[in-house]
Protein backbone atom coordinates (compact mmCIF):
# COMPACT_ATOMS: atom_id res chain seq x y z
CA UNK A 1 0.00 0.00 0.00
CA UNK A 2 1.30 3.27 -0.51
CA UNK A 3 0.95 4.43 3.09
CA UNK A 4 3.41 4.04 6.50
CA UNK A 5 5.93 1.80 4.28
CA UNK A 6 8.06 2.71 1.34
CA UNK A 7 6.41 -0.80 0.32
CA UNK A 8 3.30 -1.50 1.66
CA UNK A 9 5.00 -2.70 5.60
CA UNK A 10 2.56 -2.08 8.24
CA UNK A 11 1.61 -1.89 11.67
CA UNK A 12 -1.54 -2.21 13.86
CA UNK A 13 -0.12 1.29 15.29
CA UNK A 14 0.44 2.72 11.91
CA UNK A 15 -3.04 1.58 10.66
CA UNK A 16 -5.07 3.21 13.20
CA UNK A 17 -2.85 6.28 13.49
CA UNK A 18 -2.85 6.83 9.95
CA UNK A 19 -5.27 10.01 8.47
CA UNK A 20 -6.75 10.45 5.31
CA UNK A 21 -4.88 11.12 2.30
CA UNK A 22 -6.54 10.53 -1.21
CA UNK A 23 -10.08 12.67 -1.91
CA UNK A 24 -13.62 11.53 -2.60
CA UNK A 25 -12.85 12.63 -6.44
CA UNK A 26 -10.07 10.42 -6.91
CA UNK A 27 -11.16 7.29 -5.36
CA UNK A 28 -15.15 7.62 -6.68
CA UNK A 29 -13.28 8.06 -10.65
CA UNK A 30 -11.17 4.94 -9.75
CA UNK A 31 -14.14 3.23 -8.53
CA UNK A 32 -16.17 4.10 -11.67
CA UNK A 33 -12.85 2.10 -14.01
CA UNK A 34 -14.20 -1.16 -12.65
CA UNK A 35 -17.95 0.01 -13.50
CA UNK A 36 -17.39 0.89 -17.52
CA UNK A 37 -18.04 -2.86 -18.27
CA UNK A 38 -21.18 -2.55 -16.68
CA UNK A 39 -22.35 0.90 -18.59
CA UNK A 40 -25.02 -0.57 -19.73
CA UNK A 41 -26.60 -2.07 -16.36
CA UNK A 42 -25.67 1.60 -14.54
CA UNK A 43 -27.54 3.28 -17.07
CA UNK A 44 -30.50 1.34 -16.18
CA UNK A 45 -30.68 1.76 -13.09
CA UNK A 46 -30.02 4.93 -12.85
CA UNK A 47 -32.42 5.82 -15.48
CA UNK A 48 -35.31 3.77 -13.33
CA UNK A 49 -34.25 5.62 -10.00
CA UNK A 50 -35.21 8.68 -11.70
CA UNK A 51 -38.21 7.63 -13.28
CA UNK A 52 -39.42 5.90 -9.46
CA UNK A 53 -38.67 9.31 -8.34
CA UNK A 54 -40.78 10.65 -10.70
CA UNK A 55 -43.36 8.54 -10.32
CA UNK A 56 -43.31 8.95 -6.69
CA UNK A 57 -43.80 12.53 -7.04
CA UNK A 58 -47.62 12.22 -8.80
CA UNK A 59 -49.26 11.03 -6.06
CA UNK A 60 -49.44 14.04 -3.66
CA UNK A 61 -50.41 16.17 -6.74
CA UNK A 62 -53.36 13.30 -7.57
CA UNK A 63 -54.52 14.11 -4.08
CA UNK A 64 -54.35 17.68 -4.29
CA UNK A 65 -56.71 17.28 -7.74
CA UNK A 66 -58.72 14.77 -5.75
CA UNK A 67 -59.44 17.00 -2.77
CA UNK A 68 -59.96 20.19 -5.16
CA UNK A 69 -61.67 18.76 -8.23
CA UNK A 70 -63.84 15.94 -6.88
CA UNK A 71 -64.28 15.78 -3.62
CA UNK A 72 -64.88 19.48 -2.43
CA UNK A 73 -67.16 20.00 -5.47
CA UNK A 74 -68.69 16.95 -4.71
CA UNK A 75 -67.86 15.66 -8.93
CA UNK A 76 -67.70 11.89 -7.42
CA UNK A 77 -67.81 10.34 -10.88
CA UNK A 78 -64.11 12.21 -11.31
CA UNK A 79 -63.16 9.29 -9.53
CA UNK A 80 -63.90 7.17 -12.66
CA UNK A 81 -60.61 8.45 -14.60
CA UNK A 82 -58.96 9.07 -10.85
CA UNK A 83 -58.61 5.67 -9.85
CA UNK A 84 -57.00 4.22 -12.95
CA UNK A 85 -54.44 6.87 -13.23
CA UNK A 86 -53.46 6.35 -9.97
CA UNK A 87 -53.27 2.74 -10.23
CA UNK A 88 -51.28 3.62 -12.85
CA UNK A 89 -48.74 5.31 -11.83
CA UNK A 90 -48.44 3.48 -8.48
CA UNK A 91 -47.94 0.40 -10.16
CA UNK A 92 -45.37 1.80 -12.48
CA UNK A 93 -43.21 3.10 -9.48
CA UNK A 94 -42.91 -0.46 -8.21
CA UNK A 95 -41.93 -1.78 -11.81
CA UNK A 96 -39.12 1.21 -11.57
CA UNK A 97 -38.35 0.70 -7.89
CA UNK A 98 -37.85 -3.51 -8.87
CA UNK A 99 -35.59 -2.89 -12.03
CA UNK A 100 -33.25 -0.04 -10.56
CA UNK A 101 -32.27 -2.66 -7.32
CA UNK A 102 -31.85 -5.28 -9.58
CA UNK A 103 -29.67 -3.21 -12.29
CA UNK A 104 -27.41 -1.71 -9.26
CA UNK A 105 -27.02 -4.50 -7.59
CA UNK A 106 -25.43 -6.29 -11.07
CA UNK A 107 -23.03 -3.60 -11.12
CA UNK A 108 -22.27 -3.19 -7.38
CA UNK A 109 -21.49 -7.22 -7.50
CA UNK A 110 -19.52 -7.17 -10.37
CA UNK A 111 -17.65 -4.16 -9.44
CA UNK A 112 -16.55 -5.51 -6.16
CA UNK A 113 -15.55 -9.19 -7.64
CA UNK A 114 -13.39 -7.08 -9.86
CA UNK A 115 -11.70 -5.37 -7.06
CA UNK A 116 -11.16 -8.49 -5.09
CA UNK A 117 -9.31 -10.14 -8.29
CA UNK A 118 -7.52 -7.56 -8.52
CA UNK A 119 -5.92 -7.12 -4.54
CA UNK A 120 -6.03 -10.85 -4.88
CA UNK A 121 -3.52 -11.11 -7.68
CA UNK A 122 -1.86 -8.34 -5.98
CA UNK A 123 -1.01 -10.40 -2.84
CA UNK A 124 0.27 -13.07 -4.88
CA UNK A 125 3.55 -10.96 -5.97
CA UNK A 126 3.87 -8.55 -2.79
CA UNK A 127 7.54 -9.28 -1.01
CA UNK A 128 7.31 -11.62 1.73
CA UNK A 129 8.30 -8.79 3.99
CA UNK A 130 4.80 -7.45 3.91
CA UNK A 131 3.14 -10.53 5.05
CA UNK A 132 5.95 -10.92 7.65
CA UNK A 133 5.42 -7.53 9.15
CA UNK A 134 1.99 -6.83 8.59
CA UNK A 135 -1.15 -8.92 10.32
CA UNK A 136 -2.15 -11.59 8.39
CA UNK A 137 -5.88 -10.42 9.56
CA UNK A 138 -5.20 -6.95 8.89
CA UNK A 139 -4.76 -8.07 5.03
CA UNK A 140 -7.24 -10.43 5.00
CA UNK A 141 -9.56 -7.23 6.31
CA UNK A 142 -9.13 -6.04 2.85
CA UNK A 143 -10.82 -8.24 1.11
CA UNK A 144 -13.64 -9.55 3.29
CA UNK A 145 -14.85 -6.53 5.75
CA UNK A 146 -13.63 -3.79 3.54
CA UNK A 147 -14.88 -5.25 0.22
CA UNK A 148 -18.22 -6.20 1.97
CA UNK A 149 -18.94 -2.72 3.47
CA UNK A 150 -18.34 -1.35 -0.57
CA UNK A 151 -20.36 -3.69 -2.09
CA UNK A 152 -23.54 -2.76 0.65
CA UNK A 153 -22.71 1.13 -0.06
CA UNK A 154 -22.99 0.35 -4.32
CA UNK A 155 -26.18 -2.29 -3.81
CA UNK A 156 -27.96 0.28 -1.74
CA UNK A 157 -26.54 3.40 -0.91
CA UNK A 158 -25.81 4.51 -4.16
CA UNK A 159 -29.24 3.62 -5.16
CA UNK A 160 -30.68 5.93 -2.63
CA UNK A 161 -28.44 8.75 -2.92
CA UNK A 162 -29.58 8.96 -6.44
CA UNK A 163 -33.03 8.43 -5.54
CA UNK A 164 -33.58 10.61 -2.65
CA UNK A 165 -31.36 13.91 -4.43
CA UNK A 166 -34.34 12.88 -7.20
CA UNK A 167 -37.02 13.41 -5.06
CA UNK A 168 -35.95 16.28 -3.07
CA UNK A 169 -35.22 18.58 -6.87
CA UNK A 170 -38.68 17.25 -7.58
CA UNK A 171 -40.52 18.29 -4.65
CA UNK A 172 -39.27 22.05 -4.46
CA UNK A 173 -39.63 22.31 -8.20
CA UNK A 174 -43.82 21.23 -7.87
CA UNK A 175 -44.28 23.49 -4.23
CA UNK A 176 -42.60 26.19 -6.22
CA UNK A 177 -44.75 25.63 -9.48
CA UNK A 178 -47.82 25.48 -6.82
CA UNK A 179 -47.13 28.87 -4.86
CA UNK A 180 -44.17 30.60 -4.31
CA UNK A 181 -44.46 32.19 -1.03
CA UNK A 182 -45.42 28.82 0.83
CA UNK A 183 -42.73 27.34 -1.01
CA UNK A 184 -40.45 29.78 0.31
CA UNK A 185 -41.80 29.19 3.93
CA UNK A 186 -41.52 25.39 3.47
CA UNK A 187 -37.63 25.44 2.89
CA UNK A 188 -36.78 28.41 5.00
CA UNK A 189 -35.51 25.59 7.72
CA UNK A 190 -33.48 23.64 5.75
CA UNK A 191 -30.07 25.45 5.35
CA UNK A 192 -30.47 25.24 8.88
CA UNK A 193 -30.64 21.07 8.32
CA UNK A 194 -27.73 20.85 5.49
CA UNK A 195 -25.38 22.66 7.60
CA UNK A 196 -25.64 20.73 10.70
CA UNK A 197 -25.59 17.15 8.25
CA UNK A 198 -22.48 19.02 6.91
CA UNK A 199 -20.81 19.89 9.97
CA UNK A 200 -21.48 16.65 11.60
CA UNK A 201 -20.25 14.49 8.61
CA UNK A 202 -16.36 16.29 8.96
CA UNK A 203 -16.44 14.01 12.23
CA UNK A 204 -17.88 11.05 10.92
CA UNK A 205 -15.34 9.68 8.23
CA UNK A 206 -12.69 10.25 10.75
CA UNK A 207 -14.88 7.86 13.13
CA UNK A 208 -16.00 5.38 10.53
CA UNK A 209 -12.50 4.63 9.24
CA UNK A 210 -11.34 4.51 13.04
CA UNK A 211 -14.11 1.82 13.18
CA UNK A 212 -12.54 -0.59 10.50
CA UNK A 213 -9.44 -0.06 10.87
CA UNK A 214 -9.92 -1.49 14.51
CA UNK A 215 -12.35 -4.51 12.76
CA UNK A 216 -9.78 -5.01 10.93
CA UNK A 217 -7.18 -5.80 14.01
CA UNK A 218 -9.81 -7.84 15.56
CA UNK A 219 -9.56 -9.91 12.65
CA UNK A 220 -5.78 -10.55 12.94
CA UNK A 221 -6.00 -10.86 16.41
CA UNK A 222 -8.34 -13.85 15.49
CA UNK A 223 -6.49 -14.72 12.88
CA UNK A 224 -3.07 -15.23 14.76
CA UNK A 225 -5.25 -16.99 17.91
CA UNK A 226 -6.59 -19.71 16.12
CA UNK A 227 -3.51 -20.33 13.79
CA UNK A 228 -1.27 -20.24 16.97
CA UNK A 229 -3.57 -22.22 19.30
CA UNK A 230 -0.92 -25.12 19.48
CA UNK A 231 1.94 -22.73 20.50
CA UNK A 232 -0.81 -20.73 23.05
CA UNK A 233 -2.04 -24.32 24.80
CA UNK A 234 2.09 -25.58 24.64
CA UNK A 235 3.30 -22.56 26.34
CA UNK A 236 -0.40 -22.31 28.67
CA UNK A 237 -1.05 -18.38 27.42
CA UNK A 238 -4.56 -19.12 26.99
CA UNK A 239 -5.40 -16.21 29.57
CA UNK A 240 -3.39 -13.51 28.24
CA UNK A 241 -4.03 -14.59 24.46
CA UNK A 242 -7.28 -14.12 25.88
CA UNK A 243 -6.57 -10.89 27.69
CA UNK A 244 -5.09 -9.32 24.41
CA UNK A 245 -8.27 -10.40 22.87
CA UNK A 246 -10.67 -8.67 25.12
CA UNK A 247 -8.63 -5.52 24.86
CA UNK A 248 -8.84 -5.60 21.09
CA UNK A 249 -12.68 -5.94 21.32
CA UNK A 250 -12.83 -3.01 23.33
CA UNK A 251 -11.17 -0.74 20.58
CA UNK A 252 -13.37 -1.77 18.09
CA UNK A 253 -16.33 -1.25 20.44
CA UNK A 254 -15.44 2.34 21.58
CA UNK A 255 -14.25 3.31 17.56
CA UNK A 256 -18.07 1.59 16.87
CA UNK A 257 -19.92 3.53 19.68
CA UNK A 258 -18.13 7.12 18.65
CA UNK A 259 -18.91 6.77 15.18
CA UNK A 260 -22.38 5.70 16.20
CA UNK A 261 -22.79 8.58 18.22
CA UNK A 262 -22.32 10.93 15.29
CA UNK A 263 -24.53 8.92 13.65
CA UNK A 264 -27.29 8.84 15.94
CA UNK A 265 -27.22 12.77 16.47
CA UNK A 266 -28.27 13.27 12.92
CA UNK A 267 -31.96 11.80 13.16
CA UNK A 268 -33.27 13.63 15.86
CA UNK A 269 -32.10 17.06 14.81
CA UNK A 270 -33.52 16.29 11.66
CA UNK A 271 -36.69 15.27 12.58
CA UNK A 272 -37.03 17.83 15.24
CA UNK A 273 -36.57 20.60 11.62
CA UNK A 274 -39.28 18.41 10.33
CA UNK A 275 -41.95 19.16 12.76
CA UNK A 276 -40.86 22.97 12.72
CA UNK A 277 -41.47 22.98 8.88
CA UNK A 278 -44.75 21.30 9.04
CA UNK A 279 -45.87 23.79 12.03
CA UNK A 280 -45.12 26.64 9.64
CA UNK A 281 -46.73 25.12 6.67
CA UNK A 282 -49.96 24.21 8.81
CA UNK A 283 -50.00 27.81 10.14
CA UNK A 284 -48.56 29.89 7.07
CA UNK A 285 -50.70 27.81 4.78
CA UNK A 286 -54.28 27.84 7.22
CA UNK A 287 -53.82 31.81 6.79
CA UNK A 288 -53.39 32.06 3.04
CA UNK A 289 -56.61 29.33 2.84
CA UNK A 290 -58.66 31.62 4.86
CA UNK A 291 -57.77 34.19 2.62
CA UNK A 292 -58.06 32.64 -0.54
CA UNK A 293 -54.96 32.61 -1.79
CA UNK A 294 -54.39 28.93 -2.51
CA UNK A 295 -57.17 25.87 -1.84
CA UNK A 296 -57.14 23.02 1.00
CA UNK A 297 -55.93 20.45 -1.71
CA UNK A 298 -52.91 22.53 -2.49
CA UNK A 299 -51.77 22.88 1.19
CA UNK A 300 -52.78 19.10 2.03
CA UNK A 301 -50.08 18.42 -1.37
CA UNK A 302 -47.62 20.86 0.44
CA UNK A 303 -47.56 18.79 3.63
CA UNK A 304 -47.38 15.60 1.75
CA UNK A 305 -44.73 17.09 -0.61
CA UNK A 306 -42.45 18.17 2.64
CA UNK A 307 -42.87 14.82 3.94
CA UNK A 308 -41.25 13.81 0.18
CA UNK A 309 -38.49 16.21 0.52
CA UNK A 310 -37.51 15.64 4.60
CA UNK A 311 -38.34 11.92 4.57
CA UNK A 312 -35.35 11.48 2.15
CA UNK A 313 -33.46 14.02 3.82
CA UNK A 314 -33.33 12.24 6.30
CA UNK A 315 -32.18 8.83 4.82
CA UNK A 316 -29.73 10.88 2.78
CA UNK A 317 -28.15 11.39 6.46
CA UNK A 318 -28.09 7.49 6.95
CA UNK A 319 -26.58 7.39 3.19
CA UNK A 320 -23.99 9.71 4.10
CA UNK A 321 -22.95 7.47 7.00
CA UNK A 322 -22.53 4.33 4.88
CA UNK A 323 -20.77 6.59 2.05
CA UNK A 324 -18.41 7.43 4.62
CA UNK A 325 -17.61 4.30 5.46
CA UNK A 326 -17.56 3.50 2.25
CA UNK A 327 -14.88 6.07 1.49
CA UNK A 328 -13.04 4.79 3.94
CA UNK A 329 -13.07 1.07 3.16
CA UNK A 330 -12.33 2.05 -0.62
CA UNK A 331 -9.50 3.86 0.11
CA UNK A 332 -8.02 0.94 2.27
CA UNK A 333 -8.70 -1.50 -0.65
CA UNK A 334 -6.81 0.94 -3.15
CA UNK A 335 -3.36 0.90 -0.25
CA UNK A 336 -3.68 -2.59 -0.79
CA UNK A 337 -4.03 -2.86 -4.83
CA UNK A 338 -1.47 0.26 -4.82
CA UNK A 339 1.21 -1.63 -3.02
CA UNK A 340 4.22 -1.37 -4.35
CA UNK A 341 6.20 -4.82 -5.29
CA UNK A 342 9.91 -4.72 -3.40
CA UNK A 343 11.65 -7.47 -5.48
CA UNK A 344 9.95 -7.69 -9.36
CA UNK A 345 10.33 -10.97 -11.58
CA UNK A 346 12.04 -11.25 -14.31
CA UNK A 347 10.57 -10.30 -18.13
CA UNK A 348 9.15 -13.10 -19.79
CA UNK A 349 11.48 -13.83 -22.11
CA UNK A 350 14.72 -13.80 -19.40
CA UNK A 351 12.84 -16.28 -17.89
CA UNK A 352 12.27 -18.55 -20.81
CA UNK A 353 16.24 -17.72 -21.71
CA UNK A 354 17.30 -18.70 -18.11
CA UNK A 355 14.69 -22.06 -18.37
CA UNK A 356 16.63 -22.88 -21.73
CA UNK A 357 19.92 -22.49 -20.42
CA UNK A 358 19.06 -24.49 -17.43
CA UNK A 359 17.51 -27.30 -19.68
CA UNK A 360 20.96 -27.22 -21.71
CA UNK A 361 23.30 -27.80 -18.42
CA UNK A 362 20.58 -30.41 -17.10
CA UNK A 363 20.90 -32.72 -20.20
CA UNK A 364 24.87 -32.10 -20.53
CA UNK A 365 25.14 -33.19 -16.46
CA UNK A 366 23.22 -36.29 -16.92
CA UNK A 367 24.04 -37.87 -20.59
CA UNK A 368 26.90 -35.89 -20.62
Amino acid sequence: MSGPGSHGVFSAQQEESRKRTISDRVLIARIYQYAKEYRRNLAIGVITIILASITGLFSPYLHKIAIDQIIVPNNLSGFIWWIPVFVFVTLANYLFQYIQVFQMRIVGENVVSKMRDDMTSKLQVISLRYFSEGEIGRIMSRPTNDANTVRIFLRIGLTSIILDTSSILGSFFIIFSLNVKLALIAVAILPVAVFSSWFLGRFSRAAYRKSLSTLSGLTAKTQENLAGMRVIKSFVREKKSYQEFRETQDKNIAANIKALGISASYQPLIFFMRITGTALILWFGSLMVLSGEITLGTIVAFIEYQFQYFMPLMDLVVVYDQYQSAMAAIERMFDLIDTKVEVEDPPEEKTQKIKTIDDVVFENVTFG
